[in-house]
């Protein structure tokens, strides 16, 4: 009983820590940018390894040398560095930056442990998504008021918002995951009043995000769940013509609409530059394409053979490209972590497109629909346009929707 009250009182520091992830976020990107406060560790990062160190004491003995494990497969690059460089201070650095990787994977496996034995706690997810989707809405919209930082500045112009956040090339997949959720949510308990005000807030946080992925990402995720109906497995014929009649007439004005903001925003000045500039495959990507090729011509002159195997660690690799990284996820984990960290991605991905499908088989598996749906969106966009798995701020609500799949419905009524 007593080892019962003491897992029970970390889940209470844990759900605490949860609501203040964005919080702290937007406190951490103040400090940083807007009263200059510098430090070797920012506020941001510990207070996620605090949250971290709760979750590690919460999961079992084999999570935990699972875990163990695989951040100190992901070390080797950073203690090869160390004998070649003879510099120590870079693992601290880089045993930091693999928490950004692994904390999505530890999250995933506490949750799952959640949604197993404690499911009625489900209406808290619920409660803490539903309070960080109001707290990115609110800190995107205080640029209005001229707060926060512009997501992009070009010569004299600032382009969009990132709000108080310091890594605003994040927010998108943030943004997504939290949407994503919420709609489903209330796709899924037919809210449909909830499901439009979530819809309309996503659609605008994205447009003035300005970030591309923000825009179609919430785009695709509106009508993905409003055409496909959790609840129901056919489509009636009156369902047909409803969605025909959103297609023929909300979507298209919604894209006038659209399109008339961004004419009238410094962000078409960015658009145009580079669409006469680039390729439209190099314009989709945002360049990274570019740093791509720019870095395998570093990659085949800087790295050795045992670094092309194992990698070369995060310090020493965003040393080689200018403090930069590719913004690509698969290809910054390989030229980082090498083939053990290809390994462990696709190992870690697999099995939740792989498990999730197999639970949507399980109509008592209300939400593994949304994971298999969830991951499979976030795969994609971390081949287009990175810090999806590389996101210390998305994470750990990756990690909690990648584990909702193991959710059983009919303890909604209850709540802790």
């Amino acid at each position: 009983m007593q080892t019962k009250n003491k897992i029970f009182s970390f889940d209470i520091v844990i759900f605490s820590l949860l609501f203040g992830l964005l919080p702290v976020d937007m406190l951490n990107g103040f400090l940083l940018k807007e009263a200059g406060v510098e430090s070797v560790f920012s506020i941001s990062q510990v207070y996620k390894l605090i949250l971290f160190f709760f979750i590690f004491i919460r999961v079992s003995s084999f999570e935990k040398l699972m875990f163990i494990s695989f951040f100190l497969l992901m070390l080797i690059p950073s203690v090869f560095q160390i004998f070649k460089s003879g510099s120590i201070s870079l693992i601290f650095n880089d045993a930091i930056k693999i928490t950004k990787y692994l904390g999505s994977f530890l999250t995933f496996l506490y949750f799952r442990s959640i949604f197993i034995n404690k499911s009625y706690l489900l209406k808290w997810i619920y409660r803490w998504f539903s309070f960080s989707f109001l707290i990115l809405f609110i800190n995107i919209f205080l640029k209005l008021f001229g707060l926060g930082f512009p997501m992009y500045t070009m010569n004299s112009l600032e382009i969009g918002s990132k709000g108080y956040f310091y890594a605003g090339n994040e927010l998108s997949g943030v943004l997504l995951v939290l949407c994503s959720f919420l709609l489903y949510w209330h796709r899924l308990y037919n809210n449909k009043i909830s499901f439009i005000i979530i819809a309309i807030l996503s659609l605008l946080t994205g447009i003035y995000v300005t970030s591309k992925t923000a825009i179609f990402g919430t785009m695709i995720i509106i009508i993905w769940f409003f055409i496909f109906d959790p609840r129901r497995k056919k489509i009636s014929i009156k369902k047909i013509f409803s969605y025909l009649l959103v297609f023929l007439t909300i979507i298209p004005l919604s894209l006038y609409f659209i399109i008339k903001y961004l004419e009238t925003s410094a962000l078409m000045q960015r658009v145009s530059y580079f669409w006469n500039e680039l390729d439209i495959y190099t314009f989709l990507l945002s360049n990274r394409n570019t740093f791509l090729n720019d870095f395998i011509k570093i990659f085949k002159e800087k790295y050795n053979i045992i670094e092309m195997l194992l990698g070369v660690g995060q310090t020493t690799f965003e040393t080689l490209n200018n403090n930069q990284i590719i913004e690509l996820d698969f290809f910054d984990i390989y030229f980082v972590y090498g083939l053990i960290g290809v390994i462990l991605f696709i190992s870690y991905i697999t099995f939740v497109l792989i498990k999730s499908y197999i639970l949507t088989l399980n109509k008592s598996y209300s939400f593994a629909k949304y994971s298999k749906f969830i991951a499979t969106v976030l795969i994609i966009l971390s081949f287009l346009s990175g810090h999806i798995f590389n996101s210390g701020m998305a994470a750990v609500y990756i990690g909690c929707v990648f584990s909702l799949m193991y959710y059983k419905k009919n303890h909604e009524s209850k709540v802790v």
